[in-house]
């Protein structure tokens, strides 16, 4: 979600890198709902989900061959697809078989390239910890194979909260350096720097030790079910010991809207996500 976010909003990747410009993104996730899990957690991301959309499959289940897939790409002008998880659009297909695998993954390649569509398939770990990383993955190795880049997330070494995530597999260039992150209470990702990351034994709350942040990770709480009395976030803030100051300074960061209603103030985060 946070990477999709950053893609939506042309905002800043966790390398540090600034995108160009917002992008569509389409995010087709089979473990989740839209209304009730994606939307919630996209708005707490910050994400514009005006970019943001999926395929319905309430009348038909979708394959990673399915032509509605190449479809939407076009259509939609999508830069990034996301399947999660990858077990759960292989239709018939058995993902222990290599030809199978290789034909149907090659269909996705072809559609990748020619709409210049980045695919993002995410899979599950299996359980054999001493096996190499590009082995641990279920099913076929084909999989593995034939991506171009294969991106790993586990947790720390030190037994803290902490999440690392490795480049383990780069076909076109050298490896990215491992990256660290934190969910914070409110589920969202709050990337770490390297001092962070290799700091001892530390949980989510502590790591809020920055007003600022507490300030950001509430207003987002507060606004991620839609705009609210500005009196009335401003007064839950301020009792929470927050500053004026720091309020305003967390809200401008948010980018969040002051929208006068009726005579009355409401604060609203920047996009009001409606998926697609």
């Amino acid at each position: 979600m946070s990477i999709i976010s950053t893609v939506s909003n042309g905002g800043i990747t966790p390398d540090g890198r600034k995108l160009k410009r917002p992008m569509h993104v389409i995010y087709q996730c089979s473990e989740d709902g839209a209304a009730d899990t994606i939307k919630p957690r996209l708005k707490a991301a910050g994400a514009n989900c005006r970019n943001v959309a999926f395929l319905d499959e309430e009348m038909e289940w979708i394959t990673l061959g399915d032509e509605r897939i190449r479809r939407a790409i076009e259509s939609f002008q999508a830069k990034l697809l996301v399947i999660d998880p990858v077990q759960a659009y292989l239709g018939d297909a058995d993902i222990s078989n290599a030809t199978g695998m290789r034909k149907m993954l090659r269909q996705l390649a072809i559609w990748a390239s020619h709409y210049k569509c980045a695919v993002v398939l995410i899979g599950h770990l299996n359980k054999k910890e001493g096996s190499k990383e590009l082995y641990r993955s279920l099913g076929s190795i084909d999989i593995i194979a034939a991506a171009r880049s294969v991106i790993q997330i586990s947790a720390s070494d030190d037994g803290s909260d902490t999440k690392v995530l490795q480049h383990i597999k780069s076909s076109l260039t050298p490896k990215g350096k491992d990256e660290y992150f934190v969910i914070d209470y409110q589920g969202c990702i709050r990337w770490l720097d390297q001092n962070e990351a290799l700091s001892v034994s530390y949980d989510v709350p502590s790591l809020k030790t920055s007003k600022h942040m507490q300030a950001m990770d509430m207003i987002l709480a507060e606004l991620s079910s839609g705009p609210m009395k500005a009196s009335a976030v401003q007064n839950k803030l301020v009792s929470w010991n927050l500053s004026e100051r720091t309020l305003q300074t967390a809200k401008k960061e948010l980018g969040v809207r002051s929208v006068r209603k009726g005579g009355v103030w409401y604060w609203e985060l920047p996009n009001d996500c409606g998926i697609v």
